[in-house]
């Protein structure tokens, strides 16, 4: 898996850099966008992760910055930063059975450090919201319900949550990442989470979820909606006709919606 990938076309005001993962001994890369005043102010901003999906990396898979950025222009969203994440081609964001590749650990203990260290950010919970589409859908939910202490909201879109019992059906990766054994994945699965950690996370952690009926993935994704009812953990869950497994479709139908979400649970401190 290749992690730093430098963008072909980036987006507008967005930019690529890297951080070296002491965990991997490489470097791994992730694009930013700064929201209008970063560089003048001496404000602390929230920050939303974002994480892509399946082939795709850091520079590919983007939310589409623009509905952010006309909502933070029109003072309809308060500014915030969007990072987008490098998580592995193929990692679903954990970390693989022979330590390999560890798609969890790089966001977690090496890139939301750096970015705190390195940015303005409120660097707690408070602050920090994870989302992603596909892969990234299932990520950002499963980091999210592991991780109830370092994120306030979780929007997945799309999320890829294949059946541990699937997994010789996901191809090579997941016979690596999780040893061929679907106990394996079983024990990682962000239903699995929402089970074990529902405590933690009902009424703490914001979740929303978003999908298109003529999604592949429909079905397992109505099951991570019935595992969170089951748990009488509260959260969003919508359903948009005639989509299928695409980004820029759902991006359409939402366009700001997710950060709005987000900043609901943010807690901002007041200007002084």
């Amino acid at each position: 898996m290749i992690w730093f990938n430098e963008p072909k076309n980036p987006q507008p005001g967005v930019t690529h850099h890297g951080y070296h993962s002491a965990s991997m001994n490489k470097e791994v890369g992730y694009n930013i966008w700064l929201p209008p005043g970063y560089e003048t102010s001496s404000l602390r901003y929230p920050v939303v992760y974002w994480l892509h999906g399946r082939n795709n990396t850091e520079s590919s898979d983007q939310y589409p910055v623009h509905f952010l950025a006309a909502a933070i222009e029109k003072g309809t969203l308060p500014p915030m930063i969007l990072v987008f994440a490098s998580g592995g081609s193929q990692t679903n964001y954990c970390d693989s059975y022979d330590g390999k590749y560890l798609g969890e650990t790089t966001v977690i203990k090496e890139l939301i450090p750096y970015i705190d260290q390195h940015y303005r950010t409120i660097a707690s919970r408070d602050g920090r919201s994870i989302q992603g589409m596909s892969m990234g859908g299932f990520g950002c939910m499963r980091l999210g319900l592991k991780y109830p202490d370092l994120f306030s909201s979780i929007v997945a879109f799309a999320g890829g949550f294949r059946r541990p019992e699937d997994i010789g059906s996901g191809g090579p990766s997941y016979v690596e990442m999780f040893n061929g054994d679907p106990e394996v994945f079983r024990a990682q699965h962000a239903w699995t989470l929402a089970r074990t950690n529902a405590a933690k996370i009902r009424g703490r952690v914001a979740i929303s979820m978003f999908v298109g009926n003529q999604d592949p993935g429909l079905e397992n994704n109505r099951h991570m909606h019935a595992v969170l009812d089951e748990m009488k953990i509260p959260h969003d869950y919508r359903e948009f006709d005639g989509i299928a497994h695409n980004l820029k479709l759902l991006a359409d139908q939402v366009q700001h919606g997710n950060f709005a979400f987000a900043a609901r649970s943010f807690k901002v401190p007041p200007v002084r």
